[in-house]
């Protein structure tokens, strides 16, 4: 069996993706993490049903609790996992735990305190030591695009009066350098806006060329589009917490228009005789003149 988060079986032909999911309820004392393996298919390989199976693991005594009934195969899975996987990656899915713990105790406790209208970084909002600028790369997104690797940090607009739907990505180049040591930088190179349902809407900025700028982000929205299902759930919590940062804005009355300045719907003629019997009546209310405002004149005489 292989370390890290894709894990091989010997009774299987293809590797399976570990995915875990602590419990984030903190009044919950529990160290129960649900992991979910998910078989991954090759690229070219037949399309058929994926296998998966599904466990809750306390991670202080690594034993399943409350197991559910399984197939055959799938409890042998089960079983070779739990004998098997490095106790190196237990404590770290222990370390995973409790940083997820934290995040949500800071989701619940975090208020705003800049402008409504500026963007807000998820990266920032989950973790206190920053996002990609301060090199905690741990909530961005993680995309290559021709031998290129990028951090894609994501921001929303918090304002509770506005309902824009907008994530704006923005892509930072992990740069490789060797001289005169080895390490990594990491640059700015674009932003761009699109619709939670993965539609681009315009670009910020770029430092790339207009065709480079437009390939890289159709390769994200052909490759990634899977993102923006967690880009509308970091969305929500933006909103959320902008809702509680910021009281709501009273909102404008409308003063009614005073009757004398009030336009009618319908003037009479200014005057019977610039008006023939049988034109339309200048007042608007396309009868005949004879048959309008000339009748209520003739009344008047």
């Amino acid at each position: 069996m292989e370390t890290g988060h894709v894990v091989r079986f010997a009774s299987q032909k293809h590797p399976f993706l570990v995915e875990a999911a602590p419990c984030l309820d903190l009044d919950c004392p529990c160290s129960i993490v649900t992991l979910k393996l998910i078989e991954v298919l090759p690229p070219g390989s037949p399309l058929h049903e994926l296998m998966t199976c599904t466990m809750r693991v306390c991670l202080k005594t690594w034993i399943e609790h409350d197991p559910p009934p399984r197939s055959l195969e799938a409890e042998s899975l089960v079983r070779e996992f739990l004998a098997r996987f490095p106790d190196k990656r237990i404590r770290e899915l222990a370390k995973e735990f409790e940083q997820a713990r934290a995040a949500q105790r800071r989701l619940e406790s975090f208020s705003l305190s800049g402008p409504r209208d500026e963007l807000v970084t998820y990266s920032n909002v989950i973790d206190q030591r920053g996002g990609v600028r301060e090199k905690v790369w741990q909530h961005a997104f993680f995309f290559a695009f021709e031998g290129r690797e990028f951090l894609v940090e994501d921001h929303y607009c918090a304002n509770p009066d506005c309902d824009c739907r907008l994530v704006h990505l923005e892509f930072w180049e992990r740069v490789h350098k060797f001289r005169p040591e080895r390490h990594v930088i990491i640059e700015q190179r674009l932003m761009a806006s699109f619709t939670l349902a993965g539609e681009l809407k315009d670009t910020r900025f770029s430092e790339e060329s207009a065709s480079t700028t437009k390939h890289l982000l159709r390769a994200w929205m052909h490759r990634c589009c899977n993102h923006f299902q967690e880009c509308q759930r970091r969305y929500d919590l933006i909103q959320a917490i902008g809702r509680r940062s910021f009281p709501p804005q009273p909102k404008r009355r409308i003063d009614p228009v005073p009757k004398e300045n009030a336009s009618p719907d319908r003037r009479p003629a200014e005057s019977p005789r610039s008006v023939r019997r049988n034109d339309r009546c200048p007042c608007g209310s396309g009868l005949k003149f004879k048959r309008c405002c000339g009748r209520r004149a003739a009344m008047v005489d």
